[in-house]
Protein backbone atom coordinates (compact mmCIF):
# COMPACT_ATOMS: atom_id res chain seq x y z
CA UNK A 1 0.00 0.00 0.00
CA UNK A 2 2.88 2.37 0.73
CA UNK A 3 4.10 1.75 -2.82
CA UNK A 4 0.75 2.93 -4.15
CA UNK A 5 0.91 6.05 -1.95
CA UNK A 6 4.28 6.96 -3.46
CA UNK A 7 3.08 6.01 -6.94
CA UNK A 8 0.23 8.47 -6.44
CA UNK A 9 2.64 11.16 -5.25
CA UNK A 10 5.02 10.78 -8.21
CA UNK A 11 2.19 10.53 -10.72
CA UNK A 12 0.70 13.78 -9.41
CA UNK A 13 4.08 15.47 -9.77
CA UNK A 14 4.60 14.39 -13.38
CA UNK A 15 1.12 14.11 -14.91
CA UNK A 16 1.30 17.80 -15.82
CA UNK A 17 4.68 17.29 -17.51
CA UNK A 18 3.27 14.50 -19.65
CA UNK A 19 0.19 16.52 -20.54
CA UNK A 20 2.01 19.71 -21.54
CA UNK A 21 5.28 18.42 -23.02
CA UNK A 22 4.58 14.94 -24.36
CA UNK A 23 0.86 14.58 -25.14
CA UNK A 24 -0.85 17.98 -24.81
CA UNK A 25 -3.84 16.90 -26.90
CA UNK A 26 -4.77 13.84 -24.81
CA UNK A 27 -7.35 15.11 -22.29
CA UNK A 28 -7.83 11.68 -20.69
CA UNK A 29 -4.34 11.92 -19.19
CA UNK A 30 -5.70 14.24 -16.53
CA UNK A 31 -6.94 11.04 -14.85
CA UNK A 32 -3.49 9.43 -14.81
CA UNK A 33 -2.99 9.81 -11.06
CA UNK A 34 -6.34 8.07 -10.52
CA UNK A 35 -4.81 4.77 -11.65
CA UNK A 36 -2.67 4.07 -8.53
CA UNK A 37 -5.43 5.49 -6.34
CA UNK A 38 -8.04 3.14 -7.81
CA UNK A 39 -5.64 0.19 -7.47
CA UNK A 40 -5.14 1.15 -3.82
CA UNK A 41 -8.91 1.13 -3.24
CA UNK A 42 -9.31 -2.33 -4.75
CA UNK A 43 -6.31 -3.64 -2.83
CA UNK A 44 -7.63 -2.18 0.44
CA UNK A 45 -11.02 -3.85 -0.09
CA UNK A 46 -9.38 -7.15 -0.98
CA UNK A 47 -7.05 -7.16 2.04
CA UNK A 48 -9.36 -5.31 4.42
CA UNK A 49 -6.74 -2.57 4.85
CA UNK A 50 -8.90 0.44 5.69
CA UNK A 51 -9.89 2.29 8.80
CA UNK A 52 -13.42 1.23 9.73
CA UNK A 53 -13.91 4.02 12.26
CA UNK A 54 -15.97 7.21 12.36
CA UNK A 55 -14.05 8.78 9.48
CA UNK A 56 -15.18 6.02 7.10
CA UNK A 57 -18.74 6.35 8.40
CA UNK A 58 -18.69 10.11 7.81
CA UNK A 59 -17.34 9.69 4.27
CA UNK A 60 -20.00 7.06 3.50
CA UNK A 61 -22.88 9.22 4.80
CA UNK A 62 -21.70 12.38 3.01
CA UNK A 63 -21.15 10.44 -0.22
CA UNK A 64 -24.64 8.90 -0.04
CA UNK A 65 -26.26 12.32 0.43
CA UNK A 66 -24.30 13.87 -2.44
CA UNK A 67 -25.04 10.90 -4.72
CA UNK A 68 -28.78 11.05 -3.98
CA UNK A 69 -28.83 14.81 -4.62
CA UNK A 70 -26.98 14.34 -7.92
CA UNK A 71 -29.38 11.60 -9.03
CA UNK A 72 -32.32 13.86 -8.17
CA UNK A 73 -30.78 16.59 -10.32
CA UNK A 74 -30.43 14.17 -13.25
CA UNK A 75 -34.02 12.91 -12.90
CA UNK A 76 -35.89 16.10 -12.02
CA UNK A 77 -33.72 18.89 -13.44
CA UNK A 78 -32.44 17.22 -16.58
CA UNK A 79 -28.79 17.42 -15.55
CA UNK A 80 -26.55 15.79 -18.17
CA UNK A 81 -25.52 12.37 -16.75
CA UNK A 82 -21.93 12.88 -17.95
CA UNK A 83 -21.71 16.22 -16.12
CA UNK A 84 -23.08 14.51 -12.99
CA UNK A 85 -20.57 11.66 -13.35
CA UNK A 86 -17.65 14.10 -13.52
CA UNK A 87 -19.11 15.96 -10.54
CA UNK A 88 -19.37 12.73 -8.50
CA UNK A 89 -15.75 11.98 -9.38
CA UNK A 90 -14.45 15.39 -8.33
CA UNK A 91 -16.48 15.58 -5.14
CA UNK A 92 -16.13 12.02 -3.90
CA UNK A 93 -13.43 9.91 -5.60
CA UNK A 94 -10.48 11.15 -3.52
CA UNK A 95 -12.15 11.01 -0.09
CA UNK A 96 -11.39 7.30 0.58
CA UNK A 97 -7.68 8.12 0.42
CA UNK A 98 -8.19 9.26 4.03
CA UNK A 99 -9.04 5.76 5.22
CA UNK A 100 -6.80 3.74 2.91
CA UNK A 101 -3.32 5.28 2.74
CA UNK A 102 -2.70 6.32 6.40
CA UNK A 103 -2.67 2.71 7.61
CA UNK A 104 0.51 2.07 5.61
CA UNK A 105 2.39 5.27 6.48
CA UNK A 106 4.74 4.20 9.23
CA UNK A 107 7.49 6.56 10.34
CA UNK A 108 9.93 5.10 7.80
CA UNK A 109 7.67 5.92 4.88
CA UNK A 110 6.86 9.38 6.20
CA UNK A 111 10.56 10.11 6.43
CA UNK A 112 10.96 8.93 2.83
CA UNK A 113 8.13 11.26 1.82
CA UNK A 114 9.81 14.23 3.53
CA UNK A 115 13.20 13.38 2.01
CA UNK A 116 11.95 13.13 -1.57
CA UNK A 117 9.82 16.28 -1.37
CA UNK A 118 12.73 18.40 -0.12
CA UNK A 119 15.34 16.91 -2.45
CA UNK A 120 12.93 17.30 -5.36
CA UNK A 121 12.73 21.03 -4.57
CA UNK A 122 16.27 21.43 -5.97
CA UNK A 123 15.54 20.39 -9.58
CA UNK A 124 12.07 21.95 -9.31
CA UNK A 125 13.73 25.25 -8.37
CA UNK A 126 16.02 25.07 -11.41
CA UNK A 127 13.00 24.43 -13.63
CA UNK A 128 11.06 27.27 -11.99
CA UNK A 129 13.94 29.70 -12.56
CA UNK A 130 14.19 28.61 -16.22
CA UNK A 131 10.46 29.21 -16.64
CA UNK A 132 10.65 32.60 -14.95
CA UNK A 133 13.46 33.71 -17.28
CA UNK A 134 11.83 32.39 -20.46
CA UNK A 135 9.09 34.01 -22.54
CA UNK A 136 5.55 32.68 -22.32
CA UNK A 137 5.88 31.06 -25.73
CA UNK A 138 9.01 29.06 -24.79
CA UNK A 139 8.80 25.27 -24.74
CA UNK A 140 9.65 25.18 -21.03
CA UNK A 141 6.54 27.32 -20.36
CA UNK A 142 4.19 25.33 -22.55
CA UNK A 143 0.81 24.44 -21.05
CA UNK A 144 -1.83 21.97 -22.23
CA UNK A 145 -3.54 24.89 -23.96
CA UNK A 146 -0.41 26.28 -25.64
CA UNK A 147 1.58 29.18 -24.20
CA UNK A 148 1.91 29.64 -20.45
CA UNK A 149 -0.60 31.56 -18.39
CA UNK A 150 0.70 35.10 -18.03
CA UNK A 151 0.34 37.82 -15.44
CA UNK A 152 -2.16 40.59 -16.27
CA UNK A 153 -0.31 43.69 -17.44
CA UNK A 154 3.08 41.99 -17.80
CA UNK A 155 4.66 39.81 -20.45
CA UNK A 156 5.93 37.12 -18.09
CA UNK A 157 4.81 33.56 -17.42
CA UNK A 158 3.35 32.28 -14.21
CA UNK A 159 5.66 29.45 -13.16
CA UNK A 160 4.05 26.01 -12.97
CA UNK A 161 7.07 23.70 -12.56
CA UNK A 162 6.30 20.13 -13.60
CA UNK A 163 2.57 20.85 -13.32
CA UNK A 164 0.40 22.14 -16.15
CA UNK A 165 -1.20 24.94 -14.14
CA UNK A 166 0.11 27.31 -11.48
CA UNK A 167 -2.74 26.50 -9.05
CA UNK A 168 -1.62 22.86 -8.88
CA UNK A 169 2.01 23.92 -8.47
CA UNK A 170 1.10 26.17 -5.53
CA UNK A 171 -0.33 23.20 -3.58
CA UNK A 172 2.93 21.30 -3.92
CA UNK A 173 4.95 24.41 -3.00
CA UNK A 174 2.89 24.88 0.16
CA UNK A 175 3.34 21.24 1.16
CA UNK A 176 7.08 21.30 0.46
CA UNK A 177 7.58 24.48 2.50
CA UNK A 178 5.53 22.93 5.33
CA UNK A 179 7.69 19.80 5.38
CA UNK A 180 10.83 21.95 5.29
CA UNK A 181 9.58 23.99 8.26
CA UNK A 182 8.87 20.74 10.10
CA UNK A 183 12.51 19.76 9.69
CA UNK A 184 13.63 23.00 11.33
CA UNK A 185 11.27 22.34 14.26
CA UNK A 186 13.06 19.06 15.01
CA UNK A 187 16.38 18.70 16.83
CA UNK A 188 19.17 17.72 14.45
CA UNK A 189 19.31 14.11 15.69
CA UNK A 190 15.69 13.48 14.62
CA UNK A 191 15.73 15.24 11.26
CA UNK A 192 15.38 13.38 7.99
CA UNK A 193 18.00 15.62 6.40
CA UNK A 194 20.98 15.37 8.72
CA UNK A 195 23.28 17.76 6.87
CA UNK A 196 22.71 21.34 8.02
CA UNK A 197 23.99 22.71 4.72
CA UNK A 198 21.75 20.46 2.66
CA UNK A 199 18.74 21.54 4.72
CA UNK A 200 19.70 25.20 4.21
CA UNK A 201 19.99 24.55 0.46
CA UNK A 202 16.55 22.89 0.39
CA UNK A 203 15.09 25.77 2.40
CA UNK A 204 16.51 28.25 -0.11
CA UNK A 205 15.35 26.31 -3.16
CA UNK A 206 11.86 25.56 -1.89
CA UNK A 207 11.36 29.25 -1.15
CA UNK A 208 12.73 30.30 -4.51
CA UNK A 209 10.13 28.00 -6.05
CA UNK A 210 7.34 30.31 -4.88
CA UNK A 211 9.19 33.63 -5.01
CA UNK A 212 9.95 33.32 -8.74
CA UNK A 213 6.45 32.06 -9.56
CA UNK A 214 4.73 35.46 -9.98
CA UNK A 215 1.79 33.69 -8.31
CA UNK A 216 0.05 35.15 -5.28
CA UNK A 217 -1.44 31.75 -4.41
CA UNK A 218 2.00 30.08 -4.33
CA UNK A 219 3.45 32.79 -2.11
CA UNK A 220 0.41 32.80 0.16
CA UNK A 221 0.56 29.01 0.59
CA UNK A 222 4.22 29.26 1.56
CA UNK A 223 3.47 32.04 4.07
CA UNK A 224 0.66 29.94 5.56
CA UNK A 225 3.15 27.10 6.01
CA UNK A 226 5.56 29.43 7.83
CA UNK A 227 2.69 30.64 10.03
CA UNK A 228 1.87 27.04 10.88
CA UNK A 229 5.52 26.45 11.76
CA UNK A 230 5.49 29.45 14.11
CA UNK A 231 2.44 28.01 15.86
CA UNK A 232 4.26 24.67 16.00
CA UNK A 233 7.29 26.26 17.65
CA UNK A 234 5.02 27.85 20.27
CA UNK A 235 3.19 24.55 20.87
CA UNK A 236 6.54 22.80 21.35
CA UNK A 237 7.56 25.47 23.84
CA UNK A 238 11.14 25.07 22.70
CA UNK A 239 13.49 28.04 22.49
CA UNK A 240 15.53 26.11 19.93
CA UNK A 241 12.46 25.60 17.69
CA UNK A 242 11.43 29.25 18.02
CA UNK A 243 14.97 30.35 17.15
CA UNK A 244 15.09 27.93 14.20
CA UNK A 245 11.86 29.25 12.69
CA UNK A 246 13.03 32.79 13.43
CA UNK A 247 16.14 32.07 11.38
CA UNK A 248 13.89 31.35 8.40
CA UNK A 249 13.10 35.06 8.35
CA UNK A 250 16.81 35.63 7.78
CA UNK A 251 16.83 33.23 4.84
CA UNK A 252 13.70 34.71 3.24
CA UNK A 253 15.33 38.10 2.45
CA UNK A 254 18.27 36.17 0.99
CA UNK A 255 15.86 34.20 -1.20
CA UNK A 256 14.06 37.44 -2.14
CA UNK A 257 17.39 39.06 -3.10
CA UNK A 258 18.27 36.00 -5.18
CA UNK A 259 14.87 36.30 -6.88
CA UNK A 260 15.59 39.95 -7.74
CA UNK A 261 18.98 38.98 -9.21
CA UNK A 262 17.31 36.26 -11.28
CA UNK A 263 14.46 38.43 -12.54
CA UNK A 264 13.83 41.99 -11.30
CA UNK A 265 10.66 42.04 -13.41
CA UNK A 266 9.23 39.09 -11.47
CA UNK A 267 9.84 40.86 -8.16
CA UNK A 268 8.20 44.07 -9.37
CA UNK A 269 5.20 42.17 -10.69
CA UNK A 270 4.75 40.24 -7.43
CA UNK A 271 5.00 43.42 -5.35
CA UNK A 272 2.44 45.10 -7.60
CA UNK A 273 0.09 42.11 -7.41
CA UNK A 274 0.07 42.33 -3.62
CA UNK A 275 0.35 46.09 -3.06
CA UNK A 276 -0.60 47.68 -6.38
CA UNK A 277 -3.57 49.99 -6.85
CA UNK A 278 -6.76 47.94 -6.55
CA UNK A 279 -4.89 44.66 -6.06
CA UNK A 280 -4.81 44.83 -2.25
CA UNK A 281 -8.54 45.50 -2.07
CA UNK A 282 -9.22 42.74 -4.59
CA UNK A 283 -7.12 40.27 -2.58
CA UNK A 284 -8.94 41.14 0.66
CA UNK A 285 -12.32 40.73 -1.04
CA UNK A 286 -11.23 37.38 -2.46
CA UNK A 287 -10.18 36.11 0.98
CA UNK A 288 -13.44 37.31 2.56
CA UNK A 289 -15.46 35.66 -0.20
CA UNK A 290 -13.64 32.36 0.27
CA UNK A 291 -14.23 32.44 4.04
CA UNK A 292 -17.91 33.41 4.26
CA UNK A 293 -19.14 33.75 0.67
CA UNK A 294 -20.73 30.28 0.66
CA UNK A 295 -23.17 31.41 3.37
CA UNK A 296 -24.21 34.77 1.89
CA UNK A 297 -23.69 34.74 -1.89
CA UNK A 298 -25.75 31.83 -3.33
CA UNK A 299 -29.50 32.29 -3.73
CA UNK A 300 -31.58 29.66 -1.96
CA UNK A 301 -32.27 26.56 -4.04
CA UNK A 302 -33.36 23.10 -2.98
CA UNK A 303 -32.12 21.33 -6.11
CA UNK A 304 -29.15 23.47 -7.21
CA UNK A 305 -27.59 24.10 -10.61
CA UNK A 306 -26.29 20.54 -10.84
CA UNK A 307 -23.25 18.73 -9.47
CA UNK A 308 -20.31 19.16 -11.82
CA UNK A 309 -21.74 22.19 -13.66
CA UNK A 310 -18.76 24.32 -12.62
CA UNK A 311 -16.16 21.64 -13.37
CA UNK A 312 -14.19 22.33 -16.57
CA UNK A 313 -13.73 18.62 -17.35
CA UNK A 314 -17.51 18.11 -17.39
CA UNK A 315 -17.74 20.25 -20.54
CA UNK A 316 -14.91 18.82 -22.64
CA UNK A 317 -15.41 19.71 -26.31
CA UNK A 318 -17.62 22.70 -25.53
CA UNK A 319 -16.31 26.04 -26.82
CA UNK A 320 -17.16 27.59 -23.43
CA UNK A 321 -15.49 24.86 -21.37
CA UNK A 322 -13.66 27.31 -19.09
CA UNK A 323 -16.61 29.70 -18.67
CA UNK A 324 -19.02 27.40 -16.84
CA UNK A 325 -17.14 27.90 -13.58
CA UNK A 326 -17.45 31.67 -13.77
CA UNK A 327 -21.15 31.50 -14.60
CA UNK A 328 -21.51 30.17 -11.07
CA UNK A 329 -18.55 31.30 -8.94
CA UNK A 330 -14.76 31.09 -9.02
CA UNK A 331 -14.80 30.47 -5.27
CA UNK A 332 -14.99 26.73 -4.68
CA UNK A 333 -17.18 26.72 -1.58
CA UNK A 334 -19.64 29.22 -3.10
CA UNK A 335 -19.87 27.12 -6.26
CA UNK A 336 -20.38 23.94 -4.19
CA UNK A 337 -23.54 25.43 -2.62
CA UNK A 338 -24.76 26.64 -6.03
CA UNK A 339 -24.21 23.22 -7.62
CA UNK A 340 -25.61 21.03 -4.85
CA UNK A 341 -28.44 23.26 -3.71
CA UNK A 342 -28.53 25.17 -0.43
CA UNK A 343 -29.27 22.37 2.11
CA UNK A 344 -26.92 19.73 0.68
CA UNK A 345 -24.33 22.31 -0.40
CA UNK A 346 -24.11 23.87 3.05
CA UNK A 347 -23.89 20.40 4.63
CA UNK A 348 -21.02 19.50 2.28
CA UNK A 349 -19.11 22.76 2.82
CA UNK A 350 -19.61 22.83 6.61
CA UNK A 351 -18.52 19.19 6.90
CA UNK A 352 -15.41 20.04 4.92
CA UNK A 353 -14.65 23.05 7.14
CA UNK A 354 -15.21 21.13 10.40
CA UNK A 355 -12.88 18.40 9.16
CA UNK A 356 -10.00 20.72 8.23
CA UNK A 357 -10.15 22.61 11.53
CA UNK A 358 -10.39 19.29 13.35
CA UNK A 359 -7.18 18.23 11.61
CA UNK A 360 -5.44 21.36 12.89
CA UNK A 361 -6.44 20.51 16.47
CA UNK A 362 -5.35 16.90 15.91
CA UNK A 363 -2.00 18.17 14.58
CA UNK A 364 -1.51 20.33 17.68
CA UNK A 365 -2.19 17.27 19.83
CA UNK A 366 0.32 15.20 17.82
CA UNK A 367 3.02 17.87 18.09
CA UNK A 368 2.47 18.23 21.83
CA UNK A 369 2.85 14.46 22.19
CA UNK A 370 6.31 14.68 20.63
CA UNK A 371 5.47 13.29 17.19
CA UNK A 372 6.33 14.76 13.80
CA UNK A 373 6.00 18.57 13.97
CA UNK A 374 5.67 18.62 10.17
CA UNK A 375 1.94 17.96 10.60
CA UNK A 376 1.09 21.41 11.96
CA UNK A 377 2.40 23.58 9.09
CA UNK A 378 1.06 20.92 6.72
CA UNK A 379 -2.42 21.15 8.25
CA UNK A 380 -2.33 24.94 7.85
CA UNK A 381 -1.52 24.56 4.14
CA UNK A 382 -4.30 22.01 3.68
CA UNK A 383 -6.71 24.43 5.38
CA UNK A 384 -5.70 27.21 2.98
CA UNK A 385 -6.16 24.99 -0.08
CA UNK A 386 -9.51 23.66 1.15
CA UNK A 387 -10.91 27.18 1.00
CA UNK A 388 -9.52 27.68 -2.53
CA UNK A 389 -10.23 24.62 -4.67
CA UNK A 390 -11.11 21.01 -3.99
CA UNK A 391 -13.72 20.21 -6.64
CA UNK A 392 -13.12 22.26 -9.81
CA UNK A 393 -9.71 20.71 -10.53
CA UNK A 394 -9.88 17.85 -8.03
CA UNK A 395 -7.51 15.62 -9.99
CA UNK A 396 -4.61 17.88 -9.01
CA UNK A 397 -5.93 19.73 -5.94
CA UNK A 398 -8.04 17.27 -3.95
CA UNK A 399 -5.57 14.49 -4.72
CA UNK A 400 -2.67 16.50 -3.26
CA UNK A 401 -4.74 17.58 -0.26
CA UNK A 402 -5.62 13.96 0.50
CA UNK A 403 -1.96 12.96 0.16
CA UNK A 404 -1.17 15.61 2.77
CA UNK A 405 -3.93 14.55 5.13
CA UNK A 406 -2.93 10.89 4.74
CA UNK A 407 0.53 11.90 6.00
CA UNK A 408 -1.01 13.58 9.07
CA UNK A 409 -3.27 10.62 9.82
CA UNK A 410 -0.26 8.33 9.38
CA UNK A 411 1.37 10.18 12.29
CA UNK A 412 -1.81 9.63 14.29
CA UNK A 413 -1.76 5.86 13.64
CA UNK A 414 2.02 5.48 13.98
CA UNK A 415 3.50 8.12 16.33
CA UNK A 416 7.19 8.90 16.01
CA UNK A 417 9.63 6.79 17.99
CA UNK A 418 11.25 10.09 19.09
CA UNK A 419 14.71 8.73 18.36
CA UNK A 420 16.74 8.43 15.20
CA UNK A 421 15.79 5.40 13.12
CA UNK A 422 19.17 5.08 11.47
CA UNK A 423 17.37 6.05 8.27
CA UNK A 424 19.46 6.10 5.12
CA UNK A 425 18.50 8.54 2.39
CA UNK A 426 19.06 5.95 -0.33
CA UNK A 427 16.57 3.48 1.16
CA UNK A 428 13.96 2.43 -1.36
CA UNK A 429 11.07 4.87 -1.21
CA UNK A 430 8.62 2.04 -1.78
CA UNK A 431 9.62 -0.81 0.47
CA UNK A 432 6.75 -2.88 1.75
CA UNK A 433 5.51 -2.03 5.21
Amino acid sequence: MARLYFATFWTILFTGSIRKWIAPGVSALYLLQDVPIAIAYFYALWKGMLDRGYLLLGIALLSAIVLLQGLAQVIFSGLDPFVALVGFHNYLFYLPMLVVFPLSLTEKYRRNFIWWNLIFSIPMCLLAVAQALSPKSAFVNQSTGGDAFGVPGADIARVSGTFNFVGFYSVWVGMAVALCMGEWLLPKARRVIKSQWLLILCTLTVNLCHLVSASRSSIMMALIAVLGAMVGAIVLGSNRAILAIGSIFVLLPVAAAATWLISPTEVNVVVDRFAGEGNTKGLVERVEDSLIGFAITPEFSMIGAGIGMGVDAAHVGNADTYNFTYQLSEQDTVRNVMELGTPVGLLYVLTRIVFVYGMIFLSIRLVRSGSSPHVLPLSFVMLGQTYQDLTRAATMTASQVMVGYAFILGVYYYPDAKTSLGFEADDSLTRSA
